[in-house]
């Protein structure tokens, strides 16, 4: 089954049909390849061998090719088109062309075309159309910013290969609790981490994902301490020598008061921080022709102006990008007021490190549900890059980053609802109903407040029957996700699928006290499915069971919350 024309007309910009469409003969399409891209021809790789698309390169000057395909395919530079954009025509004719000003504008190109290919036991179907695709931010991804556990090396991979497939083009090396990003920054990685971080590096090299060392070294760095300074150049160093060409100084979620020499040296944080960004801008420099450099400052987030910004904004290189999160660490909203303040306090092209769907602050808790509330033109507005920050659950971040990279390469047309529609089904195929619903009872309560309108209505109207169908369904949801082929969603989401269960197990005990309520037995019982449901250590976002007992009448005992540092963090 093939793409819709719905779905064309969202995720590429400009698509343009006449309801034609292309059949050639046989179960593959098999392109002859020309190009006109390089001299060199350096456009390997950007199609995996086998599969429904087949690249029949030349063999030669002056050879024949045997096998002529069913469809030629070219492959043409074009320096008009944006970065990572690009023009895929399909012709009446079998004649295929995609044109680029990047690597990876072709790929995309490639990756269009293999998604509008239908394939039957016999021929190849194509519209015929011509797409012209391109991003609103030339810098889009992930960054691993989160505190808690840091993903394993297999996630940051696969998140490598998703990214490749979603069209974003960074990953940020960042986690909070790699001791040797943030509270060791001196030491060297040990020698097999080290490695492992090489072979991420390699993997973003061959997936055409740029990959981005960050390090954080503001906690106890001494700005007149030359030895400090050269720790930080030999951790730079290091990543240089793996063909590291991107980097970020992270200054964030520290104690920026200046004390002592600090203070003495240089007077003010602002002042500090724009000094040693610089210093390592300058040592880049002589290492590197063509690098980047980001920094994120330790007011990331607020919407109003301040010397800190001041000092930044006069004294930070030019070229230095800088990261904010919006008007607060989990902003609700960014639009185009706050957007174009804070690029004019600043003086520096912006970076959105975006707090989604990132779940640190609320570790009992998933969140599923779609970015909303981002400008559909923070481009304009001196924002060249959006990051977003993931949970510690990477498998269980596939739904909302999925709908984060719909807003990065077309913000102006992303739309939430219908970005969430095509992330479930992708995510989860035949189950995608049951995914949504699922997805419906986790939702994002730093970002958003609506939502569980089924639950509402029927404790609104204490309408027992309804409330008994939303628990039969929730349980029934969460046995058949169970049995996804997804063994990693299995692990990672297993606590809330359990949760769900007891939820509705629990709901089954309130049903009778209600029926019964001077019983002790059945008190007893509902304590008793409680603390089960507690014992997951996880709580839906709907929270429905409790959130049930209590609208009809029945008091729980209140589970005692830890206290959570949200004052600062990013």
């Amino acid at each position: 089954m093939g793409i819709s024309l719905r779905d064309c007309q969202y995720l590429f910009r400009d698509y343009y049909t006449q309801g034609k469409e292309l059949v050639v003969e046989g179960p593959q399409l098999r392109c002859e390849l020309a190009s006109r891209y390089a001299m060199n021809q350096d456009v390997n790789g950007l199609l995996a061998e086998g599969g429904d698309i087949v690249i029949l390169e030349p063999a030669g000057p002056g050879v024949a090719t045997a096998d002529k395909g069913n469809a030629q395919l070219m492959l043409e530079y074009d320096g008009g088109l944006a970065a990572d954009g690009y023009r895929l025509v399909i012709g009446e004719d079998a004649k295929l062309v995609v044109a680029a000003s990047n690597r990876r504008g072709l790929k995309y190109g490639l990756d269009a075309l293999k998604m509008l290919l239908t394939v039957e036991e016999d021929c190849c179907r194509l519209p015929v159309v011509t797409v012209e695709d391109e991003p609103s931010f030339p810098v889009r991804g992930i960054i691993e910013g989160f505190y808690g556990v840091p993903w394993s090396f297999a996630d940051r991979m696969d998140s490598v290969s998703y990214m490749s497939g979603h069209r974003m083009n960074a990953f940020m090396y960042a986690p909070k609790d790699d001791l040797y990003h943030r509270k060791l920054w001196r030491e060297p990685y040990p020698d097999d981490v080290f490695t492992r971080i090489h072979d991420l590096k390699q993997e973003c090299d061959k997936h055409l994902v740029d990959f981005y060392y960050c390090i954080s070294p503001g906690n106890d760095l001494e700005f007149r301490s030359q030895g400090d300074f050269a720790k930080l150049e030999e951790k730079l160093a290091a990543m240089i020598a793996i063909g590291v060409r991107h980097f970020a100084l992270l200054m964030d979620d520290i104690d920026y008061v200046l004390q002592g020499d600090n203070k003495q040296f240089l007077e003010r944080s602002g002042t500090a921080h724009a000094y040693v960004t610089n210093r390592v801008y300058d040592y880049l420099a002589g290492c590197l022709p063509h690098f980047t450099l980001a920094m994120c400052p330790s007011e990331y987030w607020s919407y109003w102006n301040t010397e800190y910004k001041k000092d930044i904004r006069e004294q930070l290189h030019p070229a230095v990008k800088v990261f904010w999160t919006g008007y607060f660490v989990f902003a609700p909203e960014i639009g185009r007021g706050h957007a174009e303040d804070n690029y004019s306090f600043y003086g520096h092209e912006l970076w959105l490190w975006d707090n989604i769907p990132v779940n640190d602050c609320d570790k009992d808790r998933l969140f599923l549900d779609p970015v909303r509330g981002r400008s559909s033109r923070l481009g304009n507005y001196g924002h060249t890059a959006v990051v977003a920050n993931p949970m510690n659950q990477w498998e269980c971040s596939k739904i909302t980053l999925n709908t984060m990279a719909h807003y990065m390469w077309n913000s102006e047309r992303y739309m939430p609802e219908l970005s969430w529609e095509l992330s479930v089904r992708e995510f989860a195929g035949e189950l995608a109903e049951d995914m949504m619903f699922f997805c419906r009872q986790n939702l994002n309560s730093r970002l958003y407040s609506g939502g569980y309108p089924e639950l509402d209505d029927a404790l609104a109207e204490r309408d027992l029957e309804r409330l008994d169908a939303y628990f039969s369904r929730l349980e029934q949801t969460a046995v058949r996700l169970g049995g996804l082929e997804n063994a990693k969603f299995i692990e990672e989401a297993g606590p809330w699928l359990r949760r769900a269960i007891g939820d509705a197990v629990l709901w089954r005990a309130v049903r009778r006290q209600l029926e019964d309520p001077l019983n002790p037995q059945a008190q007893a019982e509902v304590l008793q499915r409680l603390e089960t449901c507690r014992s997951y250590g996880v709580r839906l976002g709907s929270d429905p069971a409790v959130r049930a007992a209590e609208a009809l009448g029945i008091e729980l005992p209140v589970m005692e919350k830890a206290t959570k540092e949200e004052d600062q963090h990013v």
